[in-house]
């Protein structure tokens, strides 16, 4: 039988909804102008941003606070600049870069009439900078695992995974210490994660347990989970 185990849903119909006729943003925590009572921070994750950018332009945001920023394109590519770093990430990569206290980032779509779509995940992080890191993969490494995008022994204290699951597909995620925190963002379609049901768009925050059960309830499913 599973145990049930501590923890909070995030609905998608709860999100915020940021929006100019440059970028609508969807936000599952309080960010920017979006501030809820019941939408703090969770530990150490700020903020996860769901972003559609629109072609030739350009976001600026600011960290309030030393942060790691996770950047995860869906659609197309992002510009991505900040303090010492210029990149661009790429549709099957991850960029993990470091914030400064007051530091900025930017986001732009490189496309001169494209919509592009994108991730980006704030983790409170250390004063002290840490380089850039780019993490590649590819889709056939998704097939009903939860793949490593970033990996554990990055020394970022993060780890993020992917997967993309057939429908009644399981799959069993130890977590890596007792007291980490799991956070679970469901790209498409539905999952029962440690017996909760998740819609897409869906998130759900776990804790005290030694790792999490999930199921896919549908076809090309897609689930995003960070351990911190």
């Amino acid at each position: 039988m599973l145990q049930q185990t501590p923890g909070r849903i995030y609905l998608a119909d709860q999100r915020g909804l940021t929006a100019t006729s440059r970028f609508r943003r969807y936000s599952t925590f309080s960010f920017g102008s979006y501030q809820q009572e019941f939408r703090e921070p969770l530990g150490r994750l700020q903020a996860l941003n769901e972003e559609t950018l629109a072609g030739g332009h350009r976001l600026e945001l600011r960290a309030e606070q030393a942060t790691l920023v996770l950047v995860l394109p869906i659609t197309g590519a992002v510009g991505v600049a900040a303090p010492g770093v210029v990149a661009t990430a790429q549709v099957e990569e991850v960029l993990v870069l470091h914030l400064p206290a007051q530091g900025s980032i930017s986001f732009t779509n490189l496309y001169e009439t494209e919509l592009i779509s994108f991730l980006h995940i704030w983790l409170s992080a250390e004063p002290a900078a840490s380089p850039p890191f780019l993490f590649p993969f590819s889709e056939a490494q998704l097939e009903n695992q939860l793949a490593p995008l970033v990996p554990a022994a990055a020394t970022l204290g993060c780890s993020l995974h992917l997967g993309r699951f057939g429908g009644r597909r399981e799959a069993v995620h130890p977590l890596r210490r007792p007291d980490s925190c799991f956070f679970a963002f469901v790209l498409a379609g539905a999952f029962e994660v440690q017996g909760r049901l998740l819609h897409e768009k869906d998130a759900l925050a776990l804790w005290n347990t030694p790792e999490i059960e999930l199921e896919a309830l549908s076809n090309d499913a897609l689930i995003l989970v960070l351990e911190f």
